[in-house]
């Protein structure tokens, strides 16, 4: 059983790498030191779908842009086009595989050394509507590859 590392364990490693003046995202994608053995849900050349580590929610996926780009502003129109294209159908699995009600996409490129990604946060029939769900205390993993399976057989790439 993989141990996923915590949310502490992850600040410090990204801090570490921030204060050398490499970003954190470039050396995982390269090395996987960072968050570890994560649920993949897609991966190719320019993309790579996940379950957060830590969720807010259930089904709380990052789309990561492999292309180092701090944030949106650095994006050129063709980029722009095939992440909201990619951010869309990971949503319409989302929808289909998990019964969320509405998903919302999130970007919080903050801090030094960014890398672009997207966070898609589900809410579910019945849940609170609104912004604040964009706030809900992180929570631990669970059934992360039943989960991941459901949206990637789901998402029809």
């Amino acid at each position: 059983m993989n141990v996923l590392p915590t949310r502490d364990e992850v600040k410090e490693k990204i801090e570490t790498l921030r204060e050398q003046g490499i970003c954190y995202v470039c050396h995982d994608l390269q090395t996987g030191e960072i968050f570890g053995t994560q649920s993949v849900i897609y991966e190719d050349a320019d993309f790579r779908v996940v379950l957060e580590l830590h969720p807010r929610m259930v089904g709380h996926t990052i789309v990561l842009y492999k292309p180092h780009r701090e944030d949106v502003s650095e994006l050129a129109a063709d980029e722009t086009a095939r992440i909201f294209q990619m951010c869309v159908r990971v949503i319409q699995a989302i929808k289909q595989a998990l019964g969320a009600e509405k998903v919302y996409l999130v970007t919080m490129c903050d801090g030094p050394i960014n890398h672009l990604h997207i966070q898609l946060l589900p809410r579910y029939p019945g849940e609170p509507i609104g912004s604040k769900r964009l706030v809900d205390p992180r929570g631990t993993l669970t059934n992360a590859e039943s989960t991941a399976a459901a949206i990637r057989n789901a998402l029809h790439l």
